[in-house]
């Protein structure tokens, strides 16, 4: 495993930090499969308590396919960003058909006062040449 590149982006008092590390390729079925895991970090900088929503990826192969993943949470949490406990993380990984593409995406965060937002994670690379 390597890392490749660290991104990060704040909205609303919330930043999110992205850490992409290329895991190799396999054989699947004639064809090779490159596995990227990334780590994803988000932590409350404000005084407000947040709570993540939903999740909305948009992952791009340069085989040519893009594809979109929605869901409430993430790895079933949908957790709660406090003063008291103001970060939460996560990892998980894709696989793409090419040795690179892109993947980028949205949260959607709840205040406890009913205020919603998007909180933009920034687009990162998808490539085995970022050692």
């Amino acid at each position: 495993m390597e890392l490749s590149d660290v991104h990060k982006e704040t909205t609303d008092s919330v930043r999110i930090t992205v850490i992409p590390f290329y895991m190799g390729s396999r054989d699947s079925q004639n064809s090779l499969v490159y596995w990227w895991r990334y780590c994803i970090r988000m932590e409350n900088l404000g005084t407000k308590t947040v709570q993540l929503r939903e999740r909305h990826w948009r992952i791009f192969s340069l085989s040519g396919t893009l594809e979109t993943v929605r869901g409430r949470g993430v790895v079933g949490h949908e957790p709660i960003l406090s003063r008291a406990a103001p970060a939460f993380q996560y990892s998980s990984h894709v696989s793409l058909q090419a040795p690179s593409g892109h993947m980028w995406g949205t949260f959607r965060m709840e205040r406890e006062d009913g205020y919603t937002f998007v909180l933009s994670d920034p687009a990162f690379l998808l490539g085995k040449q970022n050692r």
